[in-house]
């Protein structure tokens, strides 16, 4: 089967849901907010749709997956991938997947159990579905994507001419990794990794300093076209911070500031929150002051992510879901008004 990156939106009424991040009961209760029946249609028609990190860290991974799978399906619900789905789909562990792999479930128990994980036979059938979902999705006055919304990327997918995304994924890394194999610093990166990968995991302690990995991150980030999409493209951190299990020498950048185009994007991936929160000054600090404020240069971006991911926090000190500072939250479209888990509602402005 062709593969298609980029795929058409519905011609209705749309609930865009920020990253999911295995939290089900947060989006069942968020769909029963928004008025969606228990397999995913909606009475007025209206239809769903996901920015992506459907999976990851959160109690129940399965469960959302196979729900969205079956309400996808029906034809009720869309989502484009994630990083963490594409993780899952090129066997790559990183953090919060022990739900998926074995190599993982150790590590992340300690953070994230207790949580459902996903029987091995399971596996094959999960990875062959997702690997059909697109990376992009629009129609004329809307445009979907979970990280960045970057043209000289898609133009390289176009290129590919459908090849299968997890073919095309192996592809550009080999690329990428026979380029980097020839930077001047590419030795060091090897020898930073084998001496510092497992201080690198450690929160209480900063590790030394490491250029070449700094070059190898900033690098990796900018020459891969599906993990530009979905991870975003990064610049030199001015500080190195600790963030998803790893201290890290690189940090997110502002692309929208650089988007110029009218049509509206809206994405997920970069936590923003609802209520206040300090400047971090490890961080990007990417989002807007206002909570409910539309981005980018010509004020027509919207992350849609407002953090759920981070509830694992919750259920480790003891905080109910009800007075949770991390939630989930739909963009209704055309209405471009905020539903979030709990049942509140916000314009966005």
């Amino acid at each position: 089967m062709t593969y298609q990156y980029r795929q058409r939106l519905p011609d209705t009424p749309l609930d865009i849901i920020g990253d999911v991040h295995g939290e089900a009961d947060a989006l069942f209760a968020l769909l029963d907010h928004l008025g969606y029946r228990a397999d995913g249609s909606h009475p007025e028609g209206r239809r769903l749709v996901f920015v992506g990190d459907l999976c990851d860290r959160g109690p129940d991974s399965p469960r959302v997956l196979a729900w969205f799978k079956q309400a996808h399906d029906a034809g009720f619900a869309y989502m484009v991938l994630g990083n963490h789905e594409l993780n899952a789909l090129v066997g790559d562990p990183k953090d919060g997947s022990g739900w998926y792999f074995d190599a993982r479930r150790e590590k992340d128990d300690v953070l994230y159990a207790p949580w459902r994980v996903l029987p091995e036979a399971e596996k094959p059938e999960l990875a062959a579905w997702l690997a059909q979902q697109p990376l992009v999705l629009e129609r004329e006055d809307l445009r979907i994507v979970h990280a960045a919304w970057l043209p000289e990327s898609m133009e390289r997918l176009e290129a590919a001419g459908g090849e299968d995304l997890r073919t095309q994924y192996r592809r550009y890394d080999t690329e990428l990794n026979n380029i980097l194999a020839q930077a001047p610093w590419y030795g060091d990166y090897l020898a930073e990794q084998q001496c510092y990968a497992e201080a690198c995991e450690n929160p209480e302690k900063l590790p030394p300093p490491m250029p070449a990995t700094a070059a190898y991150e900033l690098q990796r980030s900018r020459l891969h076209p599906i993990r530009a999409l979905t991870s975003g493209v990064e610049e030199p951190a001015k500080a190195p911070f600790y963030a998803s299990g790893r201290w890290r020498f690189t940090a997110r950048c502002a692309w929208w500031q650089n988007y110029h185009e009218e049509t509206p994007v809206v994405i997920g991936h970069y936590w923003r929150h609802w209520y206040p929160k300090a400047p971090d000054p490890h961080r990007e600090n990417l989002m807007p002051s206002e909570n409910n404020a539309w981005h980018g240069v010509r004020g027509n971006v919207y992350c849609i992510d407002y953090s759920v991911g981070a509830r694992w926090r919750d259920r480790k000190n003891g905080t109910a879901a009800a007075d949770s500072v991390f939630r989930l939250a739909a963009l209704r479209w055309p209405e471009k008004t905020l539903v979030f888990d709990n049942g509140e509602t916000a314009p966005t402005r």
